[in-house]
């Protein structure tokens, strides 16, 4: 009888609560709204209910009938409505979107900005709305005040890590080196809401490369219609002769259901440079020493189109092309000296060449939204064509003359495609995927000795090489709120590689196939709106690039060559994080790397000929810590200040170079921006970088320093901006340092024209809040693409 009573208490509890309502919270422009307090009223009785961090929320009711509902947020109301409840419903919310508050105090008026720097689960977020100082400038400059990323005009890199790889809308750019840089420039930093730094990628993205991600969030369209851009821009050298160039034209449509975004830039990039190589022997009076000059003139054309049609508000379809086409020419002149075991020589040598490349990049997707949590899948495919075709012509000068002209011919095509789900529940969200990837290399070395005015091909010194490689790729992740101050983040990826590398010259076959797990975690706890602390894991691989895999020999002299290795393996890197930020302007990042078979080029000399190679030949572990400090206090100055120190001990395992190499190092970077007017339509800039001398694998880096100041300006309501810098002020930007090994060390040097002036301008005309097609789809092995002996 007991169990009947209980039994029937368990039945009138459950029905007692039988009806429900559910449903998810967002603005007009589909932002989520969470951490929102929602409250159904019948008569006396009340029931309320929280959202979570998606915007969902569930709340069970008593009885059928007719409530008012409210929601509350910050302790604003957002809507007030009645509602019928008749059992289980679901009712998605679309909230106006809240007007700016302005309170005025004394005459001022004060308006809520939102955090400039925030640390989610898995990325540093820095919103670049909010930054008075990253205003009117182009995405490269716009970085270069992002905490833990520095930019030059060659490179982009985060603190502690090799390479980055840079996304838009959470989609990789198929863009690699110079023309990476050259599309960033296209694109303005008033367009761009925040900049997402992941140093630790999720499961979701590639495991390829020591490197972290970038990822641009771009502002949303709010209307319709077109805007253009114009830019252009010159860097005069000091005491050179020429000056380099860039215009670029950016245009965007925002249709109610179509977008189209296209660029269009040129350029003229002119550099000089003196460098040496000081080889000298342990032990002995043996020497190896070259002094060179180079020069070059980088001419450069590309254009982008990227189309987005919206078929109704679950289906998106999209495709866009990129075409780049660059004719270096590259110029060197070298003197060499040498003493070994045989005599005391000498050689003169100079070079001459151009290169054409094609590059051609095509991705299509389709998005396809499941339900009103989130939910999405999303298809896609990239292909990427490269075309080579270099003149190089080379002279060696000892008691005679030798000349050589080289034909390298290139072609290599990267296809890919992918599925990717985004499965969300009311706390938790789950990502998961598969990827494909083929990437085949047919590359020809034409080797000519020039005798006579007549080019005679040299059978011995040409050479072929195919090259096949195919990824497969699988992941699993999901996220989840533990409550309002815990966060948790866990992934795992599944790669597959199977290459194939064919050398008919040297007739040699080479094969590798290998499979591993990529684990992620991460982990973050948020007491208060001052303070957030968090934690990662991850591992990554670096495989090698297939130009290293290539056995044959490259003669650029009769003494010099370079040499790839068939045998090379690919390496592993282990990386653990933990992250703090105060008040949303102090970041303070500490992590541990060990990377293991670390594989990096190696210089010989062997039976009077010098030549490099690529070799898996140490292991490392490395820590450090990096702070970035955004001080905004004063309403005439905004400041970024970057530190990063760490230290590296490395261990060679193979007799040629020294082993337990350790050491530490630190670089620096301030950035200031003085406000000239109260409008903040004229800025003064002064900033500085310096690198003390560190040590990695078996080599030692020489500190360097550089200086740099300006003057930025806008007109037109921020349409016409103009923007001068001098760069290096002090003419201190060199690269120096010396490589160690076992029978001699060998000393370098390069110092470029670093010194110059930079003149750009940008004029804006159109609906400037129209920022036309903005996805883009991931392409991550475009940038294996590169790399040589």
């Amino acid at each position: 009888m007991k169990k009947n009573y209980i039994l029937i208490g368990l039945v009138t509890s459950v029905f007692s609560f039988a009806q429900s309502i559910q449903g998810k919270l967002s603005y007009e422009n589909k932002k989520q709204i969470p951490d929102s307090e929602i409250i159904l009223s019948k008569g006396a009785e009340k029931i309320s209910g929280i959202s979570d961090a998606e915007g969902v929320f569930n709340i069970k009711l008593k009885e059928n009938g007719t409530y008012q509902i409210e929601i509350f947020r910050d302790g604003e109301k957002l809507l007030s409505e009645n509602i019928a409840i008749e059992g289980n419903i679901n009712r998605n919310f679309l909230i106006p979107l809240p007007k700016t508050t302005e309170t005025k105090v004394e005459g001022v008026t004060v308006t809520g900005k939102k955090k400039l720097i925030e640390r989610k689960v898995d990325r540093l977020v820095f919103n670049v709305e909010n930054s008075v100082a990253s205003q009117g400038l182009d995405l490269v400059e716009a970085l270069a005040k992002t905490p833990m990323v520095r930019t030059t005009d060659e490179a982009i890199s985060i603190a502690g890590k090799s390479n980055v790889a840079v996304m838009v809308n959470d989609k990789l750019l198929n863009l690699s080196g110079q023309e990476l840089i050259n599309y960033l420039k296209t694109l303005r930093s008033d367009d761009i809401a925040r900049i997402e730094v992941i140093t630790t990628p999720p499961a979701r993205y590639e495991a390829e490369g020591k490197s972290g991600l970038i990822n641009i969030i771009l502002k949303k369209n709010t209307n319709l219609g077109w805007n253009a851009s114009l830019q252009t821009s010159g860097n005069y050298y000091f005491g050179r002769p020429t000056v380099s160039s860039r215009s670029g034209l950016g245009f965007n449509y925002q249709g109610k259901k179509l977008s189209v975004s296209t660029n269009l830039s040129t350029g003229d990039n002119y550099w000089q440079g003196n460098a040496y190589t000081y080889n000298s022997g342990n032990g002995n009076n043996n020497y190896w020493n070259t002094d060179e000059k180079t020069s070059s003139n980088y001419r450069y054309k590309s254009g982008n189109v990227k189309t987005e049609y919206k078929i109704n508000d679950k289906n998106l379809i999209g495709v866009s092309y990129n075409y780049s086409f660059s004719n270096p020419l590259e110029q060197a002149q070298n003197t060499t000296s040498i003493r070994d075991e045989k005599d005391d020589r000498s050689f003169a040598s100079d070079s001459n060449n151009r290169n054409k490349r094609n590059v051609h990049n095509a991705t299509a997707f389709y998005d396809l939204k499941l339900d009103s949590l989130g939910s999405k899948l999303s298809v896609s495919a990239n292909m990427m064509i490269n075309n080579s075709n270099a003149n190089n012509y080379y002279n060696t000068i000892t008691s005679t003359k030798t000349s050589t002209f080289v034909n390298p011919v290139s072609q290599y095509k990267i296809y890919s495609g992918q599925a990717d789900l985004e499965k969300n529940f009311s706390k938790i969200k789950t990502e998961s995927g598969i990827k494909f990837t083929k990437i085949k290399n047919d590359s020809e070395f034409n080797f000519y000795d020039i005798l006579n005015g007549q080019n005679v091909f040299n059978t011995k010194r040409s050479n072929n090489f195919f090259y096949n490689e195919e990824n497969y790729a699988a992941y699993i992740s999901t996220s989840f709120k533990i409550n309002d101050k815990w966060d948790a983040k866990a992934g795992l990826r599944y790669e597959y590689t199977h290459l194939k590398g064919y050398s008919p010259n040297e007739n040699l076959t080479s094969t590798n196939k290998y499979g591993k797990f990529f684990p992620t975690a991460y982990v973050s706890y948020k007491p208060n709106d001052n303070h957030s602390f968090s934690v990662n894991y991850s591992r990554r691989i670096s495989r090698p690039y297939f130009g290293n895999l290539n056995p044959f020999k490259y003669y650029t002299s009769d003494f010099e060559y370079s040499t790839g290795n068939p045998y090379l393996q690919p390496t592993f890197t282990d990386n653990l994080e933990f992250g703090y930020v105060l008040k949303n302007n102090l970041n303070i990042t500490a992590y541990y790397n060990y990377t293991k078979a670390n594989w990096d080029r190696v210089q010989m000399i062997e039976d009077g000929l010098k030549y490099s190679t690529t070799l898996n030949f140490y292991n490392q572990n490395s820590a450090g810590i990096n702070i970035s400090y955004n001080y905004n206090k004063l309403k005439w100055l905004e400041s970024n200040i970057f530190v990063n120190g760490y230290y590296a001990k490395s261990k060679s395992y193979i007799p040629q170079v020294i082993s337990g190499m350790s050491g530490y190092g630190a670089n620096f970077n301030l950035d200031n921006n003085f406000f000239l007017k109260k409008d903040k339509s004229l800025t003064f800039v002064f900033g500085l970088w310096s690198n003390i001398p560190e040590r990695s694998g078996n080599t030692y880096f020489n500190g360097n320093f550089s200086a740099y100041t300006g003057l930025k300006a806008s007109f037109l309501e921020k349409n016409l901006l103009f923007n001068l810098t001098v760069n290096d002020i002090f003419n201190t930007n060199r690269s120096k340092g010396t490589e160690y090994y076992q029978d001699f060390n060998s000393e370098y040097y390069y110092k470029g024209i670093t010194r110059n002036v930079n003149l750009s301008v940008t004029y804006k005309f159109g609906n400037n809040n129209v920022k036309g097609a903005t996805k883009q789809v991931k392409f991550e092995e475009q940038n294996r693409a590169g790399g040589s002996n």
